[in-house]
């Protein structure tokens, strides 16, 4: 559906066409826009071209990342055009980032460039019109470029007249559709709301089928302001997210004894969860939609193209990259296959040097480059070299200024597993697509198994707290790249065996998962906490403490923590065999390395108590004394609440603890949608509803484009909900209904 200008902008561009009308220029016939539609020949470092010259406008105002705005990722990014002949430029029309400098050149034979004219920026903040009658240009090829700023550029619409800028009619802009979309998404929950209120488990059939109608009509409704709207910003993602988290929460409030007036119809709040969940999980992987640019191809692909151009080296080539090298190796090859080998050309290009994580021009690691070619036999260096051309292909011109992050940071054993699915394949878009569907069936398969151990309601409140958190996000989420989820679906699984009462399964689960990221060990001090509790109470009461006696009361506990040690020495051993065991040394220096500097997206009690600006470090030396009472504060409620709890839920108990004792980074908080499993037995509402209520406040909190202040906001808020989830946890049992008495 073609879109048209936005009010404002169409006032503006009225006002300025009837301005032109007491002119001689507007005399000299009718004017055309030469760009209406029109597809570049060539787009560097530009995302969805297309957009440019749709003719659709965002608000004036709107953020520069609105749906409507194609981003250009550097400078160096431009659009061209070939108009098909030379022709006369008199107005240009151009809506794009306040701050920023957009240049459109022109040439006479498509290589050599000059400026034509400068949209410079404006006070305002937002994507801002800017325009220009007064040009006296002819020309057959269109340039469009960026510069200076803050170097975060955007554009939604360029058009170029061979006249005056004409008067256009008014209809929805793009802002205006995604609006819709997000009172769609609000419409479908008072939807939801509506038909589980108004049923109950006596509702007759043709009652509750007449009441379902209102949230089908509200969903149809929805998918055609959807269809409208596509693709959807970051804002509706974030409100679909919202909206699952608050259909689930609805349909768990309905079985609520303080609320309800009758039972309530069960197949509704069922399907009401099953709706929750599903949207939570496609909100996951973004709607369906392809998160990330093939610039090669210009195009959306699957592939998360940043995460995997470190990680799918790293695990094919450790032997010959190890930790350091990665970066070193990409600046090499890019010299060879991209400058004529020519090192000098790039030696001003800033990388990160992963010996001590520093920021070094490639000229002063020059040395360290060409040593690193010399690990590789010439064939490896071939096939180095032709895995990266796709990622450098993908990335655009814009890939040499990204060998900056700080590596790969995985252990050993993660690269045993991670070679079992890319490390004897070349990259390409086909076998980096299906390498990062394992995540989705692994997720998939962990989703089934809680049903099976749990039940039905509370895998579904799980899984709609798995997409519906925005804990994954950071820009992006890790849908596309692979093995991101495997110590996160481990720890499900581990759960769930305990669950069973597969004491050793669990305590290899549990192990596994702990060698694949660190963040899981903590589970095993949940499943520690009703020995130590055991323990504490009898020292404190003066009675003989014996290990028979420790081992006879908790033995199932002892048998986890067996399976845990031996599964955690058996992949040490092997994954030492293997790569070195002094890679393992290597990776725990690499851990302690990262883990002094604060992270902008921690979410953990040292973000909680210093925040992440200049003065953090020092804040947190000076609340030390908080910080470390804090953390003892913590020990004690899990000790307390997992005490006498079964070792499925002391094992979940534990898990928090990781935003206390280790500097976690937001996705590695992502397995609190696990806890709602505690609420299995005492209650599913109790320990979901902090939750959801978490994945709800995030619409708003996502409403910040600043990271560091989301970050800021956000880790008070899990802090709450950790709170509110621990004081259900202490709180005593509610005592069993009655048994019916019988004669």
């Amino acid at each position: 559906m073609r879109r048209h200008p936005t009010e404002a902008a169409v006032l503006t561009l009225a006002a300025l066409a009837a301005w032109c009308a007491g002119t001689s220029s507007c005399a000299r016939g009718p004017s055309q826009n030469l760009l209406a539609g029109k597809q570049p020949i060539r787009a560097e470092g530009v995302a969805r071209p297309a957009l440019l010259t749709d003719g659709a406008l965002a608000d004036e105002g709107a953020s520069w990342d609105a749906p409507a705005a194609t981003p250009f990722a550097s400078e160096s990014s431009s659009v061209v055009y070939d108009l098909g002949q030379p022709a006369r430029i008199q107005s240009v029309f151009l809506q794009g980032d306040n701050n920023d400098d957009y240049i459109l050149s022109v040439s006479d034979d498509g290589t050599d460039f000059r400026p034509l004219w400068t949209a410079r920026p404006v006070g305002a903040p937002g994507l801002r019109a800017r325009s220009t009658e007064a040009l006296q240009g002819q020309a057959r090829w269109l340039r469009l470029s960026a510069r200076g700023g803050d170097h975060v550029y955007s554009v939604t619409e360029l058009q170029v007249w061979t006249g005056p800028l004409p008067s256009q009619a008014a209809a929805p802009s793009s802002e205006t559709l995604t609006a819709r979309v997000r009172v769609g998404f609000l419409y479908l929950v008072l939807a939801f709301g509506v038909v589980l209120f108004a049923t109950r488990r006596e509702s007759r059939a043709g009652r509750v089928a007449l009441a379902w109608l209102l949230p089908i009509a509200a969903a149809v409704a929805l998918l055609s302001s959807m269809a409208a709207a596509w693709p959807l910003g970051a804002r509706e993602l974030s409100a679909a997210r919202a909206s699952a988290a608050a259909i689930t929460l609805l349909a768990l409030l309905r079985g609520w004894d303080r609320v309800r007036r009758a039972p309530p119809h069960a197949k509704t709040v069922i399907a009401a969860c099953a709706t929750g969940a599903l949207l939570a999980f496609a909100c996951f992987y973004n709607l369906g939609r392809p998160q990330f640019w093939h610039h090669g191809k210009q195009r959306p692909m699957f592939v998360h193209d940043t995460d995997m151009r470190i990680y799918q080296p790293f695990a094919k080539y450790f032997d010959e990259l190890g930790y350091e090298r990665i970066y070193l190796a990409s600046a090499l090859a890019y010299a060879e296959d991209e400058r004529g080998g020519s090192i000098e050309s790039i030696g001003a290009t800033k990388i990160r040097d992963l010996h001590d994580f520093r920021l070094r021009t490639i000229a002063e690691v020059r040395d360290d480059m060409l040593a690193t070619k010399q690990r590789f036999t010439p064939e490896r260096w071939a096939e180095f070299k032709s895995d990266l051309a796709f990622f450098r292909a993908a990335m655009g011109p814009n890939f040499i200024n990204t060998l900056d992050d700080h590596g790969a940071n995985a252990p050993p054993s993660w690269v045993w597993l991670a070679r079992l699915a890319i490390g004897h394949v070349p990259a390409t878009e086909t076998t980096l697509t299906l390498a990062g569907a394992i995540d989705g069936v692994l997720l998939l398969a962990l989703a089934a198994t809680i049903w099976m151990c749990f039940g039905l309601l509370p895998m579904l409140a799980a899984m709609t707290v798995f997409g519906a958190t925005d804990l994954y996000m950071f820009g992006t989420n890790w849908a596309g790249a692979t093995l991101r989820h495997d110590w996160l679906v481990l720890i499900g699984f581990a759960a769930c065996a305990l669950r069973k009462e597969r004491w050793l399964l669990a305590g290899a689960l549990l192990g596994a998962g702990t060698m694949l990221r660190v963040v899981p060990v903590v589970g095993l001090f949940g499943i520690l906490a009703p020995a130590v509790a055991w323990l504490v109470s009898r020292a404190l009461r003066r009675q003989p403490i014996s290990v028979g006696a420790l081992l006879a009361e908790h033995r199932a506990a002892v048998r986890v923590v067996v399976g845990a040690g031996l599964t955690m020495l058996a992949m040490f051993v092997v994954s030492g065999a293997l790569y070195s065991f002094g890679s393992w040394t290597n990776w725990l220096v690499r851990i302690k390395a990262l883990n002094e500097d604060l992270a902008t997206n921690e979410v953990d009690l040292r973000m909680l108590v210093a925040g992440v600006d200049q003065t953090a470090g020092e804040l947190l030396r000076a609340r030390r004394p908080l910080f470390v009472g804090a953390q003892i504060a913590a020990v004690v409620t899990v000790l307390f609440a997992a005490r006498k709890r079964p070792l499925d839920e002391a094992m979940l108990l534990g898990l928090p603890l990781a935003l206390v004792l280790m500097n976690s980074l937001n996705y590695h908080d992502h397995f609190i949608f696990l806890l709602v499993l505690l609420g299995a037995r005492r209650g599913l509402l109790a320990f979901a509803a902090p939750l959801l209520t978490l994945c709800i406040a995030g619409y708003w909190v996502d409403l910040d484009p600043d990271w560091a202040r989301h970050f800021e906001v956000l880790t008070p808020l899990v802090f709450a909900a950790m709170a509110w989830l621990y004081f259900e946890a202490l709180r005593p049992a509610a005592p069993p209904p009655p048994t019916p008495a019988t004669s």
